[in-house]
This record gives C-alpha cells, structure tokens and sequence, in this order.
C-alpha cells in the first residue's frame, strides 16, 4: 500500500492542477461572456465622467490626421 501512494501521488497533484486551471479558464471565459457593450447614455457619462476626472483634455483638440483625398472610379462606357 506504501509503494501505491509513493507512485501516484505525483498523478494525483497533476489532475487536480489540471482542474484547477480549467475551472480558471471557464471563470474568465464566463466574465468575458457577460460583458455586454454599453449603452449610448452609458458611453456618453463615461466620456464625461473622464473629462470630469482630467482623463481627457477638452481644451487641446487632438492632432487631425488629413484624410486622403478620393478619386472617383471612371464609368466604363458599354459598347
């Protein structure tokens, strides 16, 4: 019986590492899951709530990238 448990206690510790760090993984996966996008009332109080808190700047626009300009695609005649 001695010899038994000496051999298949280095198993035992795996397993139970092993459904440890699945349980792990399925909670995080769950907390993810339940995260939904906000609500346009919800994102607008955010962006005040960080403007508020100094998070954002309002007097200092940020740098405007140039779009590039759009050439129209030339008709192609039908003969």
């Amino acid at each position: 019986m001695r010899k038994t448990i000496a051999v298949y206690w280095p198993l035992a510790l795996v397993v139970v590492l092993a459904a440890v760090a699945c349980l792990h993984i399925c909670g995080d996966a769950a907390s993810r899951a339940r995260q939904a996008p906000l609500a346009a009332d919800q994102v607008t109080a955010e962006l005040a709530r960080a403007v508020s808190y100094g998070m954002i700047d309002d007097a200092v626009p940020p740098p405007a990238r140039p779009l590039r300009a759009v050439t129209a695609m030339p008709v192609p005649e039908a003969s």
